[in-house]
């Protein structure tokens, strides 16, 4: 393979099927150059271990992300102040305060309420009859609902603030004022509802941000920045990954009828079947930003100070050398060791209850429409050209053979 600069996303990126460049790169070049949409050029790594490496080792920063002249990734400026932009110790006092909230105790609370949910949404579903668009009546008000009641974020609003954070995680260049324009918004949006909190501390906390403006009340050091950084991320992650994750994960499913069939004889295997989509699926087609606090050698390659260096968790799922067979779709798979939620510090706040949603989400549907299919080819659906990619749409019918292609 030439040792040129890739551009990435690559070119046949947005798709069902990975591109053949990651398993190229994996196995000739597991350290390579490549060249972001924010004209960036800076490090990919693409095996499981390497990947587990960059994503857990304090050589390599996320806090070095945000300072001036920091490689870029995306279109929108990552944010200063938050858990995603922040080293230990720095990182860990912020992690504490939510921790709690985020606990998978607390998170398994509200498993039957996802479950009624799903179950309203179904029957959304069901009278939309076929053609029906899952994106539209599952994937997206499921996960808007639940952060909202979580984050304490009006419900109502969700028709502006889902604009600006799709928008925000654009991957097009013709939206790059766009992109930004909408991340202020969103921020000034958030900052409106941390100070009406913020002047109603004497009541008691009913949501995530009371909980978070409550205890900066009681002296945990929590600036206003943070509270505001807090909220967008936590906004924007709860809702836009959770959409694409059940769209993806439905439209893989139904791609192969059967697995749906399997599912629908049974359920029990649900929970090991996400695991596996997590796995299978790719929920962004670029990577997880480092930049190198110091001189690393890996694998021959010299990694400098200050280069920026890139974890490809969605090759790492696919990596031979971790997994048996990485190209299967195996919905039994057994200790199935994905990175789709990250590895070490960063290791995803939301996971348990990302998985609750995908759960409960797919186990309605299974229930109710044992025999859904696409409404069109697989290889018709659109992509989203977004960070966090998913489908732009997902039409079903809810009973008969699946479409042709």
């Amino acid at each position: 393979m030439s040792e040129t600069v890739l551009q990435i996303p690559f070119e046949d990126a947005f798709r069902f099927d990975p591109s053949p460049t990651f398993a190229e790169l994996r196995e000739g070049r597991p350290v390579a150059r490549v060249r972001t949409l924010a004209g960036a050029e800076v490090w990919l790594v693409t095996r499981y271990d390497d990947v587990k490496l960059v994503l857990a080792d304090p050589r390599f920063s996320r806090a070095a992300v945000v300072k001036q002249g920091a490689p870029r990734v995306a279109l929108a400026k990552p944010m200063p102040n938050s858990l995603t932009t922040t080293d230990p110790p720095e990182h860990t006092r912020l992690r504490r305060l939510v921790v709690p909230t985020f606990a998978h105790r607390k998170i398994e609370r509200t498993r039957p309420w996802v479950a009624e949910l799903s179950a309203q949404l179904a029957e959304d579903v069901a009278r939309a009859g076929d053609g029906a668009d899952i994106r539209q009546l599952v994937a997206l008000p499921l996960p808007i609902q639940v952060i909202c009641q979580l984050l304490g974020v009006p419900y109502a609003d969700r028709a502006q603030f889902r604009e600006w954070t799709e928008l925000g995680y654009s991957m097009k260049m013709a939206e790059k004022d766009l992109v930004e324009d909408a991340m202020t918004n969103l921020t000034a949006y958030i900052e409106d509802l941390v100070t009406r909190k913020l002047a109603t501390t004497a009541a008691p906390p009913e949501d995530l941000l009371d909980e978070l403006v409550r205890a900066r009340e009681e002296g945990d050091r929590l600036s206003q920045e943070e509270l505001i950084a807090f909220g967008v991320n936590l906004l924007v992650a709860g809702h836009e990954t959770s959409a694409n994750q059940i769209s993806s994960c439905l439209a893989t499913l139904l791609r192969r009828p059967s697995n749906w069939a399997r599912l629908v004889e049974e359920p029990e295997l649900i929970p090991s079947a996400i695991e596996e989509l997590l796995r299978f699926n790719r929920f962004s087609e670029v990577g997880q930003l480092r930049v190198a606090l110091e001189d690393v050698e890996l694998h021959g390659v010299q990694i400098k100070a200050g280069d920026g260096v890139m974890a490809a968790l969605n090759s790492a799922n696919r990596d031979p050398r971790a997994y048996d067979a990485p190209d299967e779709l195996r919905i039994d798979r057994k200790d199935n060791k994905h990175l789709s939620f990250g590895f070490g510090p960063h290791f995803c706040l939301g996971a348990q209850l990302a998985r609750i949603e995908l759960q409960e989400s797919l186990l309605a549907l299974v229930r109710r429409f044992p025999r859904m299919s696409l409404a069109k080819p697989a290889e018709e659906l659109q992509w989203r050209r977004v960070l966090v990619s998913g489908l732009a749409e997902l039409p079903v019918n809810l009973g008969g053979p699946p479409a042709a292609g």
